[in-house]
């Protein structure tokens, strides 16, 4: 209905309604005219005592106050007045006409006497009284904002005290009013209505505070059925959306614990899930068993790839998923982040979104509540989970997507985090050879602005370098190696230093790869031996390699300035690309890698350098032996215990699979170490040989 019929519409009920006061006036005249004719003249003869009381407080005398007023009539009227027989004057007490002579007429002029109010009574009689309109009274203040609707609209009435058709038109007609609000108006009044039945708790639980006994009878807290007004306001707040969320996840938390309330603990012994023989080859302590499996909803959109995982490392049953655009749901958001949680299964913890393809995800290692995601269009996103409006999924900071020396214009495939907790930097880096670094507090500007060039542009016929992937090692956050599409590996500088520039250091290079690396990862060294020398690669040349990195300060360049050349120590091939490779947080000797055939393999260089001691595959890749997207394309560690392992690939489920005690948990004994140690001599000897 458009806004003129309305308004015609309301300007009829304002004249019915003004017809309908009219008629009841006019009824309300004839009942009381009919009262007074029917009143008798001689009760209306007698004196008012209200008039004898007035006359008696001014003192004057009654004869001498009527003579002067019938003189005055007498002497203004003119002759021939209607009323007054035979042409004759009249004087008009108490409102009767009464008859008076000529002057001329000889005959004396009669005198009437009156009596006291207290003698004689004044009987009066009056009719029913009637109610010709009730308007309720307002008990609500109400927000009224200018416009031409709202000026014709009718006072507000509470349903309660109307009959069902004037309260179901009222409500209609504060539907119409609401719908004529605007935004603003109409949060409010819905902040209104809130505060208001937040005062009523706050009054209910007051009043039961001061009762020392509450009646067993009466209910703490008696319900009352809300108007739809009310329900609205309480439904739509974030407040109400916020507690449902939490609570329904803690009870899904709750009933998705795998516990048996059946059991018998009268027997003398039960057998433990998972432990049997016959399910597992070999040995107990080197199993690897799936415990988790996350798929996408269809709300979240089908045939999305998973580009990237990553555990937290504040609370290990957390999981970061990355996730590029839908193919089946072009209306989904192109960008997704889910954080996965162990303990629920059928929903994510949180749901994320960008405006382009996710590629990268990161925890912030001294900010829990902070995660990165790198994107397509070249875009660092920030979320923070501590967010009121993280519901939406709207990032809380991004860079720009100017470009220049403003932020990244290409894909960012690989995101790093350095520094201490008070002093921390994001790195990004993009397929262009830009390298970003970025402050928590403000992304709209980089606080570093890096570009990679090719020392030796003749051997690949250009200086463009694009890195795939990035590695800091753990005691150095100033200097990184680079993984790009070349198949080279180079070490970068963030700054300046003695004998080399900012950026790629032409003294020294890695190679190796025959093909683009695709995964490149420092040893995390914790424990009595520094590991952090060791490096582990991967590439799409179907290898593993494992690297000894020289330190920035022990690279030369020989006198005729030709680059150091740096060989892998170790080099496993495979049956098919091997997309990423991780060191095990925990146990020095152990890294897992995924490949295209859907495996995950988890070697041990003490027990065997080309033989995996573990190997297993996501459960739906069993059951579907014609499925076609079974690469695996990611793999993350579980940072505190490194129990568990995260796997991902073409077909957007993300599996949590847990380790053996030989593979994972956290390494007590010393000879792991002495063993890595040694097994890195003798493998550089050999290369040196």
């Amino acid at each position: 209905m458009s806004s003129r019929q309305s308004r015609q519409d309301e300007i009829l009920a304002k004249r019915a309604k003004l017809a309908e006061l009219k008629r009841q006036r006019e009824i309300r005249q004839k009942e009381f005219t009919t009262s007074r004719q029917s009143l008798d003249p001689g009760e209306l003869n007698q004196p008012s005592p209200l008039r004898n009381r007035s006359v008696n407080r001014d003192g004057e005398d009654l004869d001498a106050l009527v003579s002067s007023l019938v003189d005055r009539s007498s002497s203004t009227a003119p002759p021939g007045t209607p009323g007054t027989p035979s042409g004759g004057k009249s004087r008009r007490v108490s409102g009767i006409n009464q008859p008076l002579q000529d002057e001329g007429a000889s005959t004396p002029r009669p005198v009437r006497s009156y009596q006291d109010a207290s003698t004689d009574t004044q009987t009066l009689s009056f009719a029913q009284s009637q109610t010709v309109y009730e308007i309720p009274v307002e008990t609500k203040q109400e927000v009224i904002t200018y416009s031409k609707g709202v000026q014709t609209n009718e006072g507000w009435s509470s349903p309660r005290d109307l009959s069902e058709e004037e309260a179901d038109g009222v409500t209609r007609s504060r539907s119409r009013r609401r719908r004529k609000l605007s935004a603003r108006a109409r949060e409010l009044e819905e902040d209104q209505i809130r505060q208001r039945l937040r005062q009523e708790i706050e009054d209910e639980l007051k009043s039961l505070q001061l009762q020392d006994t509450v009646p067993t009878d009466v209910s703490r807290f008696p319900a009352r059925t809300l108007a739809p007004e009310e329900l609205n306001a309480v439904t739509s707040s974030s407040d109400f959306f916020d507690f449902v969320e939490r609570s329904s996840k803690v009870i899904e938390r709750a009933l998705d614990e795998d516990y048996d309330v059946l059991a018998d603990y009268a027997l003398q012994s039960r057998a433990v899930d998972g432990e049997d023989d016959d399910e597992y080859v070999g040995r107990k302590g080197r199993r690897i068993k799936e415990v988790a499996q996350f798929e996408l909803s269809e709300p979240m959109g089908g045939r999305r790839m998973l580009s990237d995982v990553d555990f937290s490392p504040k609370f290990p049953e957390l999981l970061a998923a990355t996730y590029t655009k839908s193919a089946q749901s072009p209306h989904t958001p192109p960008g997704l982040l889910n954080v996965w949680n162990l303990h629920l299964k059928g929903r994510p913890e949180y749901s994320l979104h960008a405006t382009s393809d996710l590629l990268s995800c990161l925890f912030h290692p001294h900010h829990p509540s902070l995660i990165l995601g790198g994107t397509y269009s070249g875009q660092l996103c920030l979320w923070d989970t501590r967010a009121r409006h993280q519901r939406t999924g709207e990032p809380v900071q991004k860079t720009p997507l100017t470009g220049g020396r403003t932020g990244h214009a290409h894909p960012i495939y690989s995101l790093a985090v350095v520094g201490t907790q008070n002093a921390s930097s994001i790195i990004s880096v993009s397929t262009d050879g830009i390298v970003c670094a970025w402050s928590t507090d403000m992304l709209t500007q980089p606080q570093e602005y890096l570009e990679l060039h090719s020392p030796n542009p003749s051997a690949y016929k250009t200086d463009d370098v694009a890195p795939t992937c990035i590695s800091f090692p753990a005691s150095d956050p100033t200097y990184f190696l680079a993984g790009t599409e070349q198949g080279t590996i180079h070490p970068v500088h963030r700054y300046d230093r003695a004998g080399a520039k900012a950026g790629i250091d032409a003294r020294c290079i890695y190679r190796g790869h025959e093909a683009p690396v695709t995964s490149i990862h420092f040893h995390p060294s914790r424990g009595k031996i520094d590991l952090g020398d060791l490096v582990l690669s991967t590439g799409m040349d179907w290898s593993v390699k494992v690297w000894r990195a020289r330190p920035p300060s022990a690279t030369s360049s020989t006198i005729s300035g030709q680059t150091d050349v740096v060989k892998p120590i170790l080099d496993i091939s495979h049956d098919d690309l091997v997309y990423d490779a991780k060191w095990s947080p925990t146990r020095p000797s152990i890294f897992g890698m995924v490949d295209g055939g859907g495996n995950l393999e988890v070697f041990d260089v003490n027990a065997s350098s080309e033989v995996a001691v573990g190997r297993a595959r996501p459960s739906h890749h069993e059951r579907d032996v014609y499925a076609r997207n079974l690469s695996l394309n990611k793999l993350a560690w579980e940072k505190g215990q490194g129990k568990h392992v995260a796997v991902g690939g073409l077909d957007g489920v993300a599996t949590v699979f847990e380790v053996g005690t030989e593979l994972g948990g956290v390494e007590s004994k010393g000879d792991a170490w002495v063993g890595v140690k040694k097994w890195v001599g003798r493998q550089s000897r050999g290369i040196m040989d």
